[in-house]
């Protein structure tokens, strides 16, 4: 159970240091590149929702090796 614990919280953490440097490059982007508010909640959205399925893919993957 521990090892599991471990697993989320690492990809979760990798996935929060990755999503804070792709809200300041999407941030940027949209001052400059005048996208509209919409767009730029839309593609940090997206990136959120592939996050928390990357990581349960992840955590699902390690949870068989860990039972094996």
């Amino acid at each position: 159970m521990k090892k599991v614990l471990v697993l989320i919280c690492y990809n979760l953490g990798l996935w929060g240091i990755l999503g804070f440097f792709a809200t300041l490059l999407l941030g940027f982007l949209a001052c400059c590149a005048n996208l509209s508010e919409k767009l730029f909640y839309g593609f940090l959205i997206v990136f959120a929702l592939s996050g928390l399925v990357t990581t349960i893919f992840c955590v699902s993957r390690g949870c068989k090796k860990i039972t094996k």
